[in-house]
C-alpha cells in the first residue's frame, strides 16, 4: 500500500591570548543573561498542544469528527489463480503507525475537514495528508488521501459511537481482491472529556 513518508555545527576559532581574559568575562556575563532568558520561557508548546487548545475552543461546538487519532491499517487479499475465492488472507498489518489530527477547514472553501500528520521532517511544518467530506447519513464520510506525485485515493468511512473511524478501500488486481482497512482511534478528546468541555463552555 502506498503510504506517506518527509545542525548546524558552529566551530569557534581560538582567540589571541591577550583577549582570553576579556572573552571569559564576556562569556560569563552572556551565560548568566542566557540563563535568565531561558527561565522566562520555561513552557513550550508544540503543534499537538495547539491543536488540543483549538479542539477545546469555546466559540463554537466541536464536530464529532474533530480530534487527534491514532491510525492502524490492515491489507488483505482474496481470490487469485487456483485460490479459494472465499478465503481472505492478511498480507500486511500496521498498528498505531501514525498520529493525525482531523479538524474543520475554515480556510479552504472546497474542503470540509482536513487531516494533518503530527509527524514532520521539517520543524514547524506539518503536512496535510487528506480530507474528509460528510455524507447525508451524518456519521458517514468520504476520505481522500493525498500522495505526493500520485493520484488521490478515496475511502468510505463510518464514525462509530465509540470514537472509532473505520474506512475501507477495495480494488481488483490480477483476479485478486485487495482490501485496505484503516482504523482511526480517537485519543483526544475522549468521550469523558467532552462533558467537562461543555460545562466550561456554559460558564
Amino acid at each position: 500500500m502506498r503510504r506517506f513518508n518527509w545542525f548546524l555545527i558552529v566551530l569557534f576559532v581560538g582567540l589571541p591570548a591577550v583577549l582570553i581574559a576579556q572573552e571569559t568575562v564576556s562569556s560569563s556575563a552572556k551565560g548568566r543573561f542566557a540563563k535568565k532568558q531561558k527561565s522566562l520561557f520555561a513552557e513550550h508548546i508544540d503543534f499537538e498542544g495547539m491543536v488540543k487548545r483549538y479542539l477545546m475552543k469555546e466559540t463554537q461546538p466541536m464536530e464529532p469528527l474533530e480530534g487527534i487519532y491514532s491510525v492502524s491499517a490492515i491489507i488483505s487479499k482474496r481470490g487469485g489463480f487456483l485460490a479459494n475465492p472465499n478465503r481472505e488472507k492478511i498480507i500486511a498489518r500496521k498498528d498505531n503507525y501514525a498520529k493525525v489530527v482531523i479538524m474543520k477547514d475554515s480556510e479552504h472553501p472546497n474542503r470540509e475537514y482536513l487531516e494533518v500528520s503530527l509527524a514532520s521532517k521539517v520543524p514547524g511544518k506539518y503536512p496535510v495528508v487528506g480530507e474528509f467530506s460528510s455524507l447525508s447519513e451524518g456519521r458517514a464520510f468520504v476520505y481522500k488521501h493525498y500522495e505526493p506525485k500520485q493520484p488521490n485515493i478515496s475511502y468510505s468511512f463510518v464514525l462509530s459511537e465509540f470514537d472509532i473511524l473505520d474506512g475501507v478501500l477495495t480494488e481488483v488486481v490480477r483476479r485478486k481482491t485487495i482490501t485496505y482497512k484503516l482504523s482511526y482511534l480517537k485519543i483526544y478528546p475522549k468521550k469523558e472529556e467532552t462533558p467537562l468541555r461543555r460545562i466550561s463552555n456554559n460558564k
